[in-house]
């Protein structure tokens, strides 16, 4: 026959059978019981990546291995700096998209967000990011035009960095946005080319 009540706590113990009352032996329970919870919330998107991506479970846990353009960093197909200004682009439309009120992103649910009446409009900072996401596109539109016909940069970037969809056949022309991208928002070393 199975036992009844909760299960007793692991820990150390005094001589009269409770739990240590000592600091160090209760931070060592606290920090053991939320590390094995940690565990388990972040098992089955550890185990998702390695399933779907191939990812060593360990590598896994990285924040950048949850989009296409992290995982392609990690494996050093795209350099660092590349890494940067697809970050930094995502944040530019983000912005734009906020100011100008573009649609959620499908299937996102946002359980902070606020209801009720909007908050008054910041027209200083809504005209600096309409500005910055145009400068942005008007850059790598710049560098499309340099190529011409030989790669469709602007709908790399936004398949594979803003929808975050796995477009192999699509890295190279990536590159050459990102790099423009980078020259941009002046990330890295200003002597050497990104």
């Amino acid at each position: 026959m199975a036992r009844r009540g909760p299960k007793p706590k692991q820990g150390a113990r005094e001589a009269n059978g409770r739990l240590s009352r000592k600091k160090p032996d209760i931070m060592k329970r606290l920090v053991g019981m939320h590390d094995k919870a940690e565990r388990e919330a972040m098992r089955p998107g550890i185990e998702a990546r390695h399933r779907h991506y191939g990812l060593d479970p360990r590598i896994g846990k990285d924040q950048m291995a949850g989009s296409f353009v992290g995982r392609l960093a990690m494996s050093g197909e795209i350099t660092q700096q590349q890494y940067e200004a697809a970050v930094r682009y995502c944040e530019v439309y983000q912005e734009m998209q906020a100011t100008v009120g573009g649609p959620k992103p499908s299937g996102a649910v946002n359980l902070n967000a606020t209801r009720g009446m909007p908050a008054p409009e910041n027209v200083e900072r809504s005209k600096k990011a309409l500005a910055d996401w145009r400068a942005a596109v008007a850059v790598v539109q710049e560098r499309q035009n340099e190529v011409r016909a030989g790669g469709a940069l602007i709908a790399a970037l936004d398949y594979c960095v803003l929808r975050d969809e796995s477009h192999t056949h699509m890295v190279g022309w990536m590159r050459e946005g990102l790099n423009a991208l980078a020259r941009h928002f002046k990330i890295g070393d200003k002597r050497k080319a990104a």
